[in-house]
């Protein structure tokens, strides 16, 4: 029988051997969302389309992931967690196994909206098992968890550029749905069932989002540091395939995924991050972390000339951007134990909203002015994310009343 956990007051000894196996989920989950990526010709030259056509999915997926933040996370604290995150990852295993089927441009983008849509099981898993832990080994617990799912999303490219040589791009979401049906059962077997905390009905649920955007200034500050930051990596990993795959460099789908890896010093990152915040050192986390963002640009302007510089670039972005996530999320987590689903549907719909804009800045900017305009956009993006961060940091050590009810 699986162990219940009535409350967020309670904790659990939570493995080594768990929090690799929900590191892992977090990371096939969130990487189905980005075998995409590298397949964008591949996907165009299948269906008879363009590529310009075919990208549109990269937006989409993005777009609908910020939907699916706002609408299903939230419901998070109101349904028996461990049953919701299985039902979410079945549904998008489902969605990705239809996904490969695809016989044309519109079933493509529906059902990379559905795949996409319910893969947020990720952003409840995530605060659920932070709270199961004691605020003491929460920091770590979530840099282990961001790092899976960093790991996921770099993988992702390689495999899906990988399976799409070898084989077909149908095979990368083929697989990819089996896969997350199966962790779906591993994640039912293996998580504790957790009672609800407190008796709330949806449109209360929905209703405290406003509630806590109004009364919560910090977590909408730390919300647009993070989706700004996201829009940047968005910007350089959409890029990247249009980049890559023309002159000089004329990369196929593997090796197109197979640089996409260089992005791995972003997983470094996150438990450097997370052993900083456990020592109380956020200001100097922050500070680290967007200076790496603005500085990736300077060796990103050379990208088509210097494979080199670019991949310098990618890694300084990568580290930069993972290490404010878990600063982020950690700060945000502080806000309310009782409501973390909902002030994790806040936060990451502003991060996958950056993501969904920075996607279409790309490929807009990409189709008409070229890889310098978006050099220059990515620097721009990465100082006003820090202006808002030393802005917050500011706000944080004045004096300040929570509006936040424990009840929220």
């Amino acid at each position: 029988m699986s162990k219940i956990i009535p409350s967020s007051t309670e904790h659990m000894d939570m493995s080594k051997g768990l929090v690799f196996i929900l590191a892992m989920t977090c990371g096939i989950c969130a990487g189905s969302n980005y075998y995409n990526q590298p397949l964008i010709y591949s996907i165009a030259q299948a269906l008879g389309v363009n590529p310009d056509q075919a990208a549109l999915v990269i937006v989409i997926g993005q777009l609908s992931y910020a939907i699916g933040l706002f609408i299903l996370v939230p419901l998070g604290d109101l349904f028996e967690k461990r049953s919701y995150i299985v039902l979410l990852m079945s549904c998008t295993g489902l969605a990705q196994i239809g996904l490969s089927f695809s016989p044309n441009l519109s079933a493509l983008y529906s059902l990379t909206f559905l795949s996409t849509f319910f893969s947020v099981s990720t952003q409840v898993l995530v605060p659920f098992a932070a709270g199961l832990v004691t605020p003491q080994k929460s920091p770590q617990v979530v840099g282990s968890l961001m790092s899976g799912l960093f790991m996921g999303i770099l993988l992702a490219r390689s495999i899906a550029g990988l399976l799409s040589t070898i084989w077909s791009w149908h095979a990368v979401y083929v697989l990819s749905g089996f896969i997350i049906l199966t962790f779906a059962c591993i994640v039912w077997f293996k998580l504790p069932i957790a009672k609800k905390t407190a008796p709330l009905k949806v449109w209360q649920i929905y209703a405290s989002l406003f509630t806590l955007a109004v009364e919560q200034p910090h977590l909408i500050r730390r919300g647009l540091v993070g989706g700004i930051g996201f829009g940047i990596l968005a910007l350089i990993f959409t890029t990247m395939t249009f980049l890559l795959a023309n002159a000089p460099y004329h990369f196929n789908d593997f090796q197109i995924g197979l640089f996409g890896i260089v992005g791995l010093a972003g997983v470094f990152a996150t438990p450097w991050a997370g052993k900083k915040i456990a020592h109380q050192q956020e200001n100097i986390t922050a500070l680290i972390s967007l200076t790496l963002l603005v500085l990736a640009w300077f060796p990103l302007f050379f990208a088509q000339k210097f494979l080199v510089l670019y991949a310098f670039g990618v890694i300084l972005a990568y580290f930069g951007l993972s290490a404010l996530h878990v600063l982020n999320q950690n700060l945000v987590y502080r806000i309310s134990a009782q409501a973390r689903s909902r002030i994790n549907s806040i936060y990451m719909t502003f991060y996958f909203g950056g993501a969904a804009l920075g996607s279409f800045i790309a490929v807009y900017t990409w189709k008409h002015y070229g890889w310098i305009a978006c050099a220059c956009i990515g620097l721009c993006m990465a100082m006003i994310s820090f202006m808002i961060d030393r802005y917050d940091f500011y706000k944080m050590r004045q004096p300040h009343k929570s509006g936040l009810s424990n009840q929220a």
